[in-house]
């Protein structure tokens, strides 16, 4: 009986030793899970869009220089001048300018009054201090009408003469200004004599001879450039 009860205690003590020993080792700790965290997206990228450019107005193709229509119908009852060629202060056409053919332009009025004996016409640059540009007179009172590119002859078989210009040259002298615009005055005198003048005459003793015989005038101003 005896050595039942020492068997007994013998394996007690040793199961004592063996929880003994366990409970100093020390218990392994669970492995700690590692949570990858993905990086985050990079922002979304603003896409560049080019600059909006705003359309330019559509380039308007100039229409051709037409020669401009008369105004109104010419009353052949009124002493009143006027061009075919271009309106009262509108632009003179370059062809009867010193850049284009330096042509003079046509020209119509109506009745002169009665009793007139001849007309003259005085072209002057009334910006430029009334310079001359045409000097035609003893023209025949029934003269309606002068055409475009009137010889620069000093003697016409009908009568007219031709007084010198600015430039001291017969006939007519288109507008030439720089820079301008300048006026053109196209004055025609109806006078009730005809002028003892010579060819080439210059507009001062012109003017003179016409002193106190002047019946009536009219005139269209034309404008250049």
């Amino acid at each position: 009986m005896i050595s039942r009860y020492l068997r007994f205690a013998f394996i007690a003590l040793i199961a004592l030793m063996v929880l003994s020993i366990t409970s100093c080792v020390p218990t392994s700790s669970q492995p700690t899970a590692v949570v990858e965290v993905s990086p985050s997206p990079p922002p979304p990228t603003e896409t560049q869009l080019p600059p909006t450019q705003t359309p330019l107005p559509p380039t308007e193709t100039p229409a051709p220089t037409k020669t401009p229509e008369p105004t109104a119908t010419l009353d052949p009852a009124i002493f009143e001048i006027r061009s075919l060629a271009f309106g009262s202060e509108e632009s003179i056409p370059g062809i009867y300018t010193c850049k284009g053919d330096d042509i003079s332009p046509p020209l119509e009025w109506g009745n002169p009054p009665e009793n007139t004996i001849s007309l003259v016409l005085l072209v002057e640059d009334i910006t430029a201090s009334n310079l001359v540009h045409w000097i035609l007179f003893n023209i025949p009172p029934e003269t309606r009408s002068l055409p475009r590119a009137v010889p620069t002859s000093g003697h016409f078989n009908d009568g007219r003469q031709q007084g010198r210009n600015q430039i001291l040259k017969l006939g007519y002298f288109g507008p030439c200004p720089m820079p301008g615009p300048n006026q053109y005055r196209f004055r025609l005198y109806a006078l009730d004599i005809t002028l003892d003048l010579e060819d080439g005459v210059m507009k001062i003793p012109m003017k003179e001879a016409m002193k106190g015989h002047i019946l009536a005038e009219t005139e269209v101003i034309g404008v250049y450039p």
